[in-house]
């Protein structure tokens, strides 16, 4: 079954509780709207950003972002903070950022997508990021970028990446291989032409069998990087088995990839447990739109994500937007950042 969500426009965090469907937790998308006036203030603090730091990669301006990003505006602080501490929302949305009319044209490939009126959006990206913890990039990844950029791609129409278009990018934790993984993917639309929908799903172990949720907390199945990553994430990273559920009932842990997740042949408990957890997934899918201004953080431990199919035209005028990913805990993820002071895994 899959419904669609209009997130809130409400100012402030709530949830949108008025979906149906097998899951209670469906719907927790809460949105914050800025007024003009405090999307002018956030963009104008991106922009002295831009002229004072080089990028939005700079290690000078990763390391100030934490300040900087108390000169957000008060509300979108609070309600960000709020959002920080609910253990089950499903994503958090600041929406009513203006992106000025002068933006290039969407690029043909991620190497040409760090352009002079963009970029402005790369810092904010990462300061409305820093209200929720530290941005991280890895190396094997769009070249080790902190801010990457997620449109269509010709030749990659069908593929099992975000560059697809006319295939399904299928739902998933992102980076599920990793125990480095963000703890929230923060996604900024800077252009979207019609509805195409992000999709979410999460686990509801209460209304999965108790036999399947015992097996799927073991550590049973085998997740290996997708084609975003270069073939270095597959010799960098122990293929050691994980759990596909892990935490409290009341507020599971997923972590899966439905294209590059494995339980073994000779290991048939497993393969059932994870084909009943792909049915329930399926089961509690959702869409989400987000328009050009929107800035969404999806919570990676709470939901896998996805997106739905669209027609890329390839014309300047296709989706585009800017990405980044989050953790609670720095500090977790340094044994694979080679300082300190670098924000890039692997």
């Amino acid at each position: 079954m899959v419904s669609h969500v209009d997130v809130f426009e409400d100012r402030g965090t709530e949830d949108s509780t008025s979906s149906s469907g097998p899951s209670a937790d469906r719907g927790r998308v809460v949105r914050h709207r800025l007024t003009p006036a405090e999307a002018a203030g956030a963009f104008a603090l991106a922009k002295a950003c831009a002229e004072a730091y080089p990028n939005a990669h700079d290690e000078g301006f990763l390391a100030d972002v934490p300040v900087l990003a108390h000169d957000l505006p008060p509300s979108v602080r609070r309600a960000a903070n709020a959002a920080r501490l609910d253990d089950r929302k499903h994503a958090f949305v600041v929406s009513g950022n203006t992106v000025e009319p002068w933006l290039e044209p969407t690029p043909a490939i991620w190497r040409e997508a760090d352009t002079a009126a963009s970029g402005p959006y790369g810092f904010l990206l990462v300061l409305y990021a820093a209200l929720l913890g530290d941005p991280i990039g890895w190396g094997t990844q769009q070249d080790g970028r902190i801010v990457t950029d997620v449109l269509p791609v010709r030749g990659l129409e069908h593929s099992l990446v975000s560059a697809s278009s006319e295939r399904e990018l299928g739902w998933h934790t992102e980076d599920a291989f990793s125990e480095s993984r963000a703890d929230h993917v923060g996604l900024f639309c800077l252009r979207d032409r019609g509805d195409i929908p992000t999709t979410l799903s999460c686990a509801d172990p209460a209304s999965l069998p108790q036999d399947v949720v015992r097996v799927l907390a073991q550590k049973r199945f085998t997740i290996h990087p997708d084609p975003s990553h270069s073939s270095a994430a597959d010799t960098r990273h122990n293929r050691e088995k994980v759990a596909l559920l892990s935490g409290p009932g009341d507020a599971p842990v997923l972590r899966i990839d439905r294209d590059f997740t494995v339980a073994d042949e000779d290991d048939p408990e497993a393969v059932r447990a994870m084909e009943a957890l792909i049915e329930h997934l399926d089961g509690n899918t959702y869409e989400v739109v987000l328009g050009a201004g929107d800035v969404c953080f999806i919570d990676n431990r709470n939901v896998v994500h996805g997106r739905r199919p669209f027609r890329a035209r390839f014309d300047g005028k296709d989706r585009w937007l800017k990405r980044v990913n989050v953790v609670t805990d720095l500090r977790r993820t340094r044994a694979e950042r080679p300082s300190a002071t670098s924000r890039v895994v692997g």
